[in-house]
Formats: C-alpha cells, structure tokens, sequence
C-alpha cells in the first residue's frame, strides 16, 4: 500500500495533534511512525529509511480510503514536493502554519528536547544561524548532519508556493495554528471534508504533545543519545535490557516537567517580527489569508 495523504509541516504547528485525531476517521490509516522523513532527498541525515521499510508502515492499510503519514520537514525540503508527486501522484497535502516567531520560540524548545539543540539560550541559538546554515556549530546528535537554520525553516512563503506548483490548489490545504487552537473540532473536520470523507464523527480534542520542559541539560542528552562506549558499559553492568530500558525511562521522565516557557523577550520578538515582515506578507498573498495579526 502507498501513502495518499501528506502532512508536510511545519514543525511545531499541531501536526502531532492533528495526525492523532485523523487516526480516529475509520475511513483514514496514518502510519504509526511519525518524522519518517523518507522524502526529502536534498536534506543529508545521518540515517534514512528504506523504500521497503517506508512501505512496511502501511501494511495494515487495506480497505482505508486515506492512508497518510506526517513528517514536518517535507515543508522545508526543496525537492520532498516533486518526489512525493512522482510517488503518488493523486495525493492530498495537508500544511499547517504558524506565526513565525512564536513558532521559532517553542522549535528552539522541541530541538533542546530531541537533543538537536545545545544552546539553552533561544537568543544565543538565532545568533549562530549563518553558521548553522552552513552546518557548523551543531551538536553532534542531531538528526539532520546539516540542521536547518531557524529563520529559513520559517520563511514560509516559498514553501507553500512549491506545493501549491507542484500539486494545484484542489490538492493542498493551508490550516493555521491559531484556528485550530481556537475551534479544533470545526478544523478538524474541515481537514476530513477535503480529504471527500464524511466528518460525522466525534473529535477527542485533547491537548496533545504538551510543551516540555528540561531539568538537566546535560543529563538529558546523555539520556536521550548516549555515546556507544557508556552503552557498552551499562551493557555490562546490567545485562538485563528490560532492566535497562526501565532504569533509563525512569530517569528520562524525572528530568521532563510539563510546563509553558517563559514569555520570549520583547525586543528580540521584535526584531524578529521585522525580520519575517516581507515573507509574511508574500506567505498572505500566496494562501488569501489576513496574517496582519503575526506582525502585532
């Protein structure tokens, strides 16, 4: 079974939420893993999964009318849109936005948590994008051997005209954040009607992939990707991996609090809503939107 259904990004716009409440429509299977990123040629992983395995995720698909799948890259990629197309020619895509400013805040958060981020200071990481542009100064457990710089990732205009080209208007949706944050039931069902399946359903509308807060830098990411050579010795001293893998989690949960971040800095909130000014006015034009409130 291949995939006819996409959410392509962005990250930290309720993409996880939102793949959890489709799971819900019998008519609709999404793939269990999320972030599969086997689209997206142009961007270098230190790993990247196979067509076979790729596959595999959709084996239970049968009889599903909608089989999709979520990774929040594919937005950013320059070549996902023309590989999905080439792949499933008929699909449907699904882009979901945000002001970009308050999602660059809560990403600086999210990379920090997937150990893709090794500057606790949200100001002090936006001063290095230049260089992580060029792939200097990542942490050495990042996904992406190049990370994307935080400004591109959110220069959104461009993004959503690639897909627009590339698979018509009739085939992609623009949802915004902020609805969907404001009238998730309405959103969601929006999202079912243009998949051409009944929205006669009820919608759990749960807060989903709450913001995480970390406790220990340092033993976060030791936790969460630890070097081969302490693997070894754990290995050894507790042979048990179910023992393992108990410890580990244990310890895991102990350094995360659910909580909201602080308010981001006035002036740096300012500086950043000019710097995103004239993408956010061709990103408004491009979807017939009214986003003068992200410039607020």
């Amino acid at each position: 079974m291949k995939p006819n259904f996409f959410i392509v990004g962005a990250p930290k716009c309720g993409t996880t939420a939102m793949n959890e409440y489709l799971k819900s429509h019998p008519d609709i299977f999404m793939a269990e893993k999320k972030e599969m990123h086997f689209f997206g040629k142009d961007f270098e992983m230190r790993s990247r999964i196979t067509e076979q395995d790729y596959l595999h995720e959709f084996k239970n698909a049968t009889e599903k009318r909608i089989i999709g799948e979520a990774s929040v890259w594919y937005l950013f990629s320059k070549t996902a849109a023309e590989e999905i197309k080439k792949f499933s020619p008929g699909a449907k895509i699904l882009i979901m936005l945000r002001n970009p400013g308050e999602l660059l805040y809560s990403l600086h958060s999210q990379h920090l948590y997937d150990s893709n981020e090794n500057i606790a200071d949200f100001a002090t990481a936006i001063k290095y994008d230049k260089d992580r542009a060029k792939g200097l100064k990542d942490p050495v457990s990042v996904d992406f051997i190049k990370l994307p710089a935080y400004i591109d990732s959110v220069l959104f205009a461009d993004q959503v005209k690639r897909y627009l080209d590339v698979f018509g208007k009739e085939n992609v949706y623009v949802i915004l954040y902020e609805d969907l944050a404001s009238d998730t039931t309405a959103v969601v069902k929006n999202v079912i009607k243009f998949l051409g399946l009944s929205a006669d359903i009820n919608i759990d509308a749960r807060v989903i992939n709450p913001n995480k807060q970390i406790r220990n830098f340092k033993l976060h990411r030791l936790l969460k990707k630890p070097p081969e050579m302490l693997r070894r010795i754990v290995r050894v001293l507790l042979p048990s991996k179910k023992l393992r893998e108990r410890i580990m989690n244990r310890a895991f949960k102990n350094n995360i609090v659910i909580e909201k971040r602080q308010p981001m800095d006035e002036n740096l909130r300012n500086e950043l809503k000019i710097l995103l000014s004239d993408d956010i006015d061709r990103l408004s034009v491009i979807i017939n939107r009214d986003l003068s409130k992200w410039k607020l």
